[in-house]
């Protein structure tokens, strides 16, 4: 069985940070930054997903607004229409969709709110971490069964 975004999930700090639509480009680079954070959803009044901002998209206002870019709110920098996953979803498939989308954040949405976030860097730790528990599992079977003939 392959593992999903709640196993993913369950790895790591839960703490959710989002923004408002009218939050100021500067007080999300701050957010994003004092947290270590890449992306951060950003929720309407009704606290629904309306987008997302990315240090790609901090970047992409930079370049294109110059010094101006502090006067701009999340509102006028965000992805629209950014693709979510789920609780169940499988990490496979979430990273196959992170690539088609090019996007290295994934919202997690559950019951029509969003719970979490989910990166590539998540998916890759959660990966080498469970190649590691695996290869501990085979060494040990290996090591103390009859089965190895090395060293004996």
């Amino acid at each position: 069985m392959t593992a999903t975004v709640l196993q993913v999930l369950e790895s790591k700090d839960r703490h959710l940070f989002t923004v408002h639509e009218n939050t100021p480009i500067r007080e999300i680079a701050r957010l994003m930054t004092q947290n270590r954070i890449g992306a951060t959803p950003v929720l309407d009044e009704h606290a629904h997903l309306v987008g997302l901002v990315s240090e790609r998209d901090l970047v992409a206002a930079l370049a294109g607004h110059g010094m101006d870019v502090a006067h701009l709110t999340a509102r006028e920098i965000m992805a629209r229409n950014v693709p979510t996953t789920t609780l169940d979803e499988e990490i496979l498939k979430v990273g196959r969709k992170m690539t088609s989308y090019r996007s290295r954040h994934l919202p997690i949405i559950d019951n029509n709110v969003v719970i979490g976030i989910v990166s590539i860097g998540d998916i890759v730790k959660f990966r080498v971490d469970e190649a590691e528990r695996l290869v501990s599992a085979m060494q040990d079977y290996v090591w103390r069964s009859d089965h190895a003939s090395v060293g004996r």
